[in-house]
């Protein structure tokens, strides 16, 4: 470290590794605050050089849920303004009996149309019990997005028992949402960009990855994107991308993490093959032949990892190859699947006490 460096965030904290011969990068994310629309977030895939991760739009049953709970924040703070204007005598009053708004949707599996109802649940501190009754219900077309609102509380949704007022008050919301990207949308698009960088996970749950140096231009361009398109002010997204520096002891713990992290990749792989072949469904070529790739993959980053693990390569190689075996013979299988339906699930094939991580 620079002499006289202060570290005062995680700006001073990648600073003061940026001087030193680096193995990789330690990189994590915070996406809370992202509100992107759809044109937006592809332009700004575009020019980073990212878009084939371009995620799908919410689904309309996601977006109308957004909007529904929205819309009933703002009327919650509205009615809470008006609340404030009671005197305590009423306030009093009041306070024995609360009300809350649940969101419940109706759905059939294959069906054109979902409900939305909006139930009211009231709380009587008095007898400690609740009642609850349905104040509005919207009908969804699912491709379409056509929506028809109602007040009341059973029955055919239809045009002539609309409540246009609910209707006009809920429609931008809903405009706003069917086309809008939060940070939950854009989580898998970040796994995707990093696994898309060689990373391996250095924790079983994912959040924190490790990224080859040779993956420095794709991280800065996947820093800008994220400070690049539209947060809410009050908060600050950020991809901070810690230096590993070049150093025995640091690459002898790394060693460790990364050993630990394609185990936990093949593993996963592995559940994810044993549910296939317990199915007892008939595999397609294409099915079987999807997993194949992605062994492949699995093991070129491997290898890209060789002079750092060592010896401990040899257990990763085995495991892929197993993995190739096991998929080849289910395709060869005609009548019974590998494993039968009936049988336990496979254990994992590396426990993962066997391996310490840092």
């Amino acid at each position: 470290m620079r002499k006289g460096m202060k570290i005062r965030d995680l700006n001073g904290v990648e600073a003061s590794t940026s001087q030193f011969p680096l193995v990789g990068y330690t990189v994590f994310w915070r996406l809370a605050g992202i509100r992107v629309s759809h044109p937006d977030l592809g332009q700004a895939l575009q020019t980073a050089g990212f878009d084939k991760y371009m995620p799908d739009p919410p689904t309309p049953r996601v977006a109308l849920r957004r909007a529904l709970a929205e819309w009933i924040k703002a009327k919650q703070r509205i009615a809470r303004n008006l609340q404030l204007q009671q005197d305590d005598d009423e306030q009093e009053k009041n306070d024995a009996g609360r009300q809350r708004t649940l969101i419940r949707v109706i759905n059939r599996a294959g069906g054109e149309h979902l409900v939305y109802a909006l139930v009211a649940e009231d709380i009587d501190f008095s007898v400690l019990g609740l009642s609850y009754g349905t104040a509005l219900r919207i009908l969804l077309h699912k491709k379409t997005g056509e929506m028809i609102c109602t007040t009341d509380a059973e029955g055919v949704i239809d045009a002539q028992r609309e409540s246009q007022q609910v209707t006009d008050e809920l429609t931008p919301y809903w405009q706003q949402y069917r086309d809008l990207f939060i940070a939950r949308d854009l989580s898998q698009m970040m796994r995707e960009v990093i696994d898309g960088m060689n990373a391996v996970s250095l924790r079983r749950a994912g959040g924190v990855y490790f990224v080859p140096a040779t993956e420095r231009d794709s991280l800065v361009r996947l820093r800008q994107l994220i400070a690049d398109i539209p947060q809410v002010v009050e908060l600050d997204p950020f991809v901070c991308a810690l230096g590993v520096p070049d150093a025995v002891e640091t690459k002898r713990g790394l060693a460790k993490a990364v050993h630990a992290g394609l185990l936990d990749e093949i593993n996963s792989l592995q559940t994810d093959l044993g549910r296939l072949s317990e199915s007892g469904d008939r595999l397609r070529d294409k099915t079987i032949a999807q997993r194949l790739v992605t062994y492949k993959r699995l093991k070129a980053k491997a290898e890209m990892y060789q002079d750092l693990l060592g010896m401990q390569q040899d257990q990763v190689r085995a495991g892929i190859a197993e993995l190739e075996q096991e998929a080849r013979n289910l395709l060869a299988s005609d009548t019974a699947p590998l494993i039968s339906p009936t049988s336990h699930p496979p254990a994992p094939l590396f426990a993962e006490s066997e391996f310490a991580r840092v």
